[in-house]
């Protein structure tokens, strides 16, 4: 229970982590008029679930989940590095380095001792923070999956709250609408090889784009 515990609080979205400060082009969709109700929002979480999250972040990082498990440094490196190329503009890359950044104060204010070869990679994609401690935690590869797809659906969802804005009703109608696709998306994730990771979602580039230059905004990314 403990070390599920200790997951829970290693992706909860609050300080000093910040998910919740990023939008991850969310608020430029929302201003252009992209997302504007709750079934836009569906809608945009539906092809995300079913796109990046599936064929993408959950097998990267179920890859740097083995290869600490491996304790494989060339894998830890190689897939932290993909982890960053898979970002499609700098916002989204500023992103990953500033959360990697926080995970680490976090770590590093634990007792768990962070091996010197490891850190570089971790202090690029808090990927192979949260792979990283999984495995020392003993928290196994499925608990951590659906422990961050939950996360990621959850900031999704508060993002769209406050920048559509929907009900705090209607976000919960969501998030609990959602459950079962985050499971089917965990599952399907494991069948992802290697080779086959990665997935083209062009609208939320150009969202980030925007959002770079966007005159009035709340959100980082």
């Amino acid at each position: 229970m403990l070390p599920q515990l200790k997951l829970l609080q290693l992706l909860s979205p609050v300080l000093p982590v910040g998910g919740y400060s990023y939008s991850q082009g969310l608020e430029w969709a929302v201003e252009q008029g992209w997302v504007v109700t709750v079934n836009d929002l569906g809608q945009w979480l539906d092809e995300l679930i079913e796109g990046p999250l599936t064929q993408q972040e959950l097998p990267l990082l179920r890859q740097l989940y083995y290869a600490f498990v491996d304790d494989d440094i060339q894998a830890i490196e190689y897939w932290s590095k993909a982890v960053v190329a898979f970002r499609d503009t700098s916002e989204l890359r500023a992103e990953e380095r500033a959360r990697a950044l926080a995970y680490m104060r976090v770590l590093d204010a634990l007792p768990e001792v962070i091996a010197e070869p490891y850190r570089d990679s971790m202090q690029q994609t808090p990927f192979a923070a949260m792979a990283w401690a999984c495995v020392n935690w003993g928290i196994d590869e499925q608990s951590l999956l659906h422990a961050f797809a939950f996360n990621w659906l959850d900031a999704y969802i508060v993002n769209g709250v406050k920048i559509i804005p929907l009900g705090q009703t209607d976000g919960q109608v969501m998030l609990h609408d959602n459950l079962p696709k985050l499971t089917q998306a965990v599952t399907t994730s494991l069948t992802i090889s290697a080779e086959s990771i990665g997935y083209s979602v062009p609208a939320v580039a150009m969202a980030s784009c925007g959002h770079e230059s966007q005159y009035s905004r709340i959100y980082r990314s």
